[in-house]
């Protein structure tokens, strides 16, 4: 067994080869690239894993915070589903023992991600019309998706053996409804994996009453299913970089002027 860097260690030297180790390499990029070449599918690996770290990284502020109460009263959002696939699905077992730990300590994390293609939302479309509320004014409804259901309706595989999400996902999947216009996949975590199929219960997702109380303050009506958090990130990041840089010179020369 080769012993892993020291803690807080960003390289060490390999016990076999003696080469250098750096810490990214844990995450496996190196895999999916070859001698000369690598695929595009890297970049966009490189993006999903970097989402994660940033993500963790404000939550661990917050929870080093002096305010301890911090963590548990921000609601931390990621676009797009939690989960992390081929060789990053390492990192997985670690977020979900965090969260564990979290909730044990009595400082559970609330974390959403949001679906906004895929056969989630698909399934949702084609369902939704069904669901209260259908006039405005009723109240929302929800429903967390157990793991029979996934693959019986949603991905139409109920005998697969594996059981569904186990390596990859660190969230549940969550169907909310807000008003007649307004529905969303949400995924919601539950720390450790339930390996049941008839798990996730609505009682077993993190934080889920607080999150839904959160939810209508934070909805955007410009995109159908739209946050509000997500839609100013996503029009930050879609700026082009020329004006950026452009007004970010400008403010510099104004400064030292």
């Amino acid at each position: 067994m080769i012993e892993g860097l020291p803690h807080d260690a960003d390289e060490g030297v390999c016990a076999l080869c003696k080469q250098t180790v750096f810490v990214s390499d844990l995450i496996g990029f190196h895999l999916d690239m070859d001698e000369d070449s690598a695929p595009d599918s890297v970049a966009s690996s490189y993006m999903l894993v970097m989402e994660h770290l940033m993500l963790f990284t404000a939550i661990r502020v917050a929870w080093g915070h002096t305010d301890k109460s911090l963590v548990g009263e921000t609601l931390f959002i990621k676009d797009g589903p939690l989960s992390l696939r081929s060789q990053y699905s390492k990192l997985v077992p670690n977020i979900r023992e965090f969260l564990a730990f979290a909730v044990s300590q009595g400082r559970g994390v609330h974390i959403i991600g949001q679906e906004k293609s895929g056969a989630f939302v698909d399934h949702l479309q084609s369902i939704v019309q069904f669901a209260s509320p259908h006039e405005r004014g009723e109240p929302g409804s929800y429903a967390a998706l157990d793991h029979n259901y996934v693959r019986r309706e949603v991905y139409r595989s109920p005998d697969l053996s594996n059981p569904y999400g186990k390596r990859t996902n660190w969230g549940e999947k969550l169907f909310v409804k807000l008003d007649p216009g307004m529905s969303m996949v949400l995924n919601v975590p539950t720390g450790s994996y339930l390996d049941s199929g008839e798990r996730p219960l609505a009682e077993d997702l993190i934080g889920l009453q607080r999150i839904l109380a959160t939810l209508p303050s934070i909805v955007s009506h410009k995109f159908e299913g739209a946050l509000f958090p997500v839609e100013l990130a996503n029009g930050i990041a879609s700026m082009s970089s020329y004006p950026s840089a452009a007004i970010l010179a400008k403010f510099l020369e104004d400064q030292s002027a």
